[in-house]
This record gives structure tokens, sequence and C-alpha cells, in this order.
């Protein structure tokens, strides 16, 4: 497998980020007529759905219906488009993880990872998945987890790895999986602490590089690949960065 290292240069822009409520349902439109939704389909909890991956269909064992990954506080959940009545499960091996604020998935692959941060306990006992830390306290995030799962064969997943890592109190961050040719996938993300984008090498999840941090934490993370050219780009409130990767 080639190593590469990532080189970047960075940009100033100024972004609007808008808070919507919905009530967990997830709709399904025909781009061509976008009036009404063709399908309404409950969720397994309202639960806000914050990422939505539609996932790639297997010729080889017959799978017709379109299926839908998304995420909400509850973890990462499989629809099936093609049966409204048909309820959305959990991803197996991602039950009771915490309160889901990242996923990234790769088409390519097959891999899954979702970020997690801990569940918050209030005064009467109760579990909540909000919380209202102090401005120094948010400046330092907390320790998460990030856990790796791959579908096989199209209906079949399987957990292969977590590990701690930094991540927001209260905010659903973007994270992604780089697909390189002859390299291990990549996944990247903000880290909370250092606010510098971390690169972590599938399926180990160690450590591959860690980028230029950012005076804010990191919001949203992007790659995008055409003609030879693969650039990964990050935003914070105040920045936008872009790196490139270097063979070495």
């Amino acid at each position: 497998m080639r190593s590469m290292r990532w080189q970047g240069r960075r940009k100033e822009k100024k972004v609007d980020w808008e808070r919507k409520n919905v009530n967990g349902m997830l709709l399904v439109f025909d781009m061509r007529q976008t009036r009404s939704p063709l399908q309404c389909m409950v969720g397994l909890s309202s639960r806000p759905i914050h990422t939505i991956y539609s996932l790639v269909n297997n010729p080889a064992v017959g799978l017709s219906a379109c299926k839908v990954l998304t995420a909400s506080s509850i973890g990462p959940c499989v629809w099936n488009t093609g049966c409204a009545r048909e309820r959305p499960f959990l991803v197996p091996g991602l039950e009771n993880q915490g309160i889901c604020m990242s996923l990234a998935y790769s088409p390519s692959s097959d891999d899954i990872v979702a970020s997690y941060r801990p569940k918050i306990l209030t005064s009467n006992g109760a579990t909540s998945s909000q919380s209202s830390p102090s401005s120094s306290v948010l400046n330092q995030g907390t320790v998460g987890s990030l856990v790796h799962v791959r579908r096989v064969a199209g209906s079949f997943y399987f957990k292969l790895g977590s590990i701690p890592a930094n991540v927001s109190h209260v905010q659903m961050t973007k994270s992604t999986i780089i697909n390189i040719e002859n390299c291990h996938p990549i996944f990247a993300y903000g880290d909370e602490v250092t606010h510098g984008l971390s690169l972590r090498a599938l399926p180990t999840l160690t450590v591959s590089q860690n980028l230029k941090p950012h005076h804010l934490p990191i919001l949203d993370v992007k790659y995008a690949h055409s003609q030879g050219l693969g650039l990964l780009g990050c935003i914070s409130k105040d920045k936008l960065q872009l790196f490139s990767p270097k063979v070495l």
C-alpha cells in the first residue's frame, strides 16, 4: 500500500448554519415531481435525522429494493424504501453506543463509521441527548467513540472496531471516508480538542495524519475526486481548508 501525506491551503469563508426541527420521518420524493412525497416513512423515534446515504445494491445477491442509511441521535438506521410498511432497523453492533452525532459511509468499500458522544444524565436520573456546557468546557470537547462497521453482501453488518475520540458536546458535525486507489480507506473527522483534521486508516482506526488545526471546531468534512485529482476539504465557522494528497 502506498503511504500518503496531505498538504493544504486555506480560504477564509463565513457560513451560516440553520437548525431545522423535524419529527424523525423519512420522506421519499420523485425528483421529476417534488410537490409531494411518494412515501412518508415512520422512524424508530422522533429524533431528527441528520445524515442520509443511499446504500449501493449488490447485483450478485439480487437486491433490487432501494435501501437508505440514515443517522439520528439514536444511531444509524437502514430503511427499505420499497416497502413503506417495513420499519427501519438499527445497524447491528451499533446499539446503545451513546448519542450518534456523525455518520460516514463509503459506497465503494461499504465501510461505515459512526461517531458517538456520551449520554447526559439529568438531575432526575433520565438521559438526554442535549447539554448546555459553558464556553470553556465546550472548547475542550468530550471523550466519545468512533465505531467502524462494514456491510458485506448487501445485508450483513460486521463491527470491526471501536476507539475513543475527542468529540463535540452538542454539535452534529460531519465526517467522511476517503477511498484512494492502492491505499487503505481513510476516515477523516474534526478533533474537537485540537480543532485539527484527524485522518485514521481503516479498519484499524490508527492515526494516519493530523492536519493543521483551525481556531474553531471543524463543522464539516468533504472529499472529492475528479480526473486523477483528489481534494479533501474541511470548514469551521471562519475558515475553509483544502488539502491534496502527496504520494511518498
